[in-house]
């Protein structure tokens, strides 16, 4: 009867039996199992101390500049480039404000302009 068995029947029990015979050997034939250790807890961190924010502060008030009176006047007359042109202008330091120029064109022409200007009517040329 035991030849009329299948062979892979055999290797699966000669497999099975050994299953069981490893599974129920005491543990010290194989060796004891790694010990448990518990994670080592997170680092203590302490939080950053509390700033309180700086105290509001408005700005400084911004005042306007007073006009102040002044005057200028230039000149430039180059014969060797053909430069010639001057300007003048005068400030009562009320913001009123009076001047003039004189340019030569490129067509020989030389162009003379008065202007004034307030803060009323801006720059105004003659």
């Amino acid at each position: 009867l035991i030849h009329a068995v299948h062979p892979i029947m055999k290797v699966l029990g000669f497999f099975l039996s050994a299953l069981a015979a490893c599974n129920g050997a005491p543990q010290g034939l194989y060796g004891h199992p790694a010990p448990y250790h518990a994670p080592a807890p997170a680092p203590y961190h302490a939080t950053a101390p509390y700033h309180a924010p700086a105290p509001y502060h408005a700005p400084e008030p911004v005042y306007k500049e007073e006009a102040k009176p002044y005057s200028y006047e230039y000149g430039v007359h180059d014969e060797y480039s053909g430069a010639n042109f001057n300007a003048g202008e005068v400030a009562d330091g009320a913001g009123n404000v009076e001047g003039s120029y004189s340019v030569l064109l490129p067509d020989g022409r030389t162009q003379h302009v008065n202007y004034h200007a307030d803060h009323y009517n801006g720059y105004v040329a003659d």
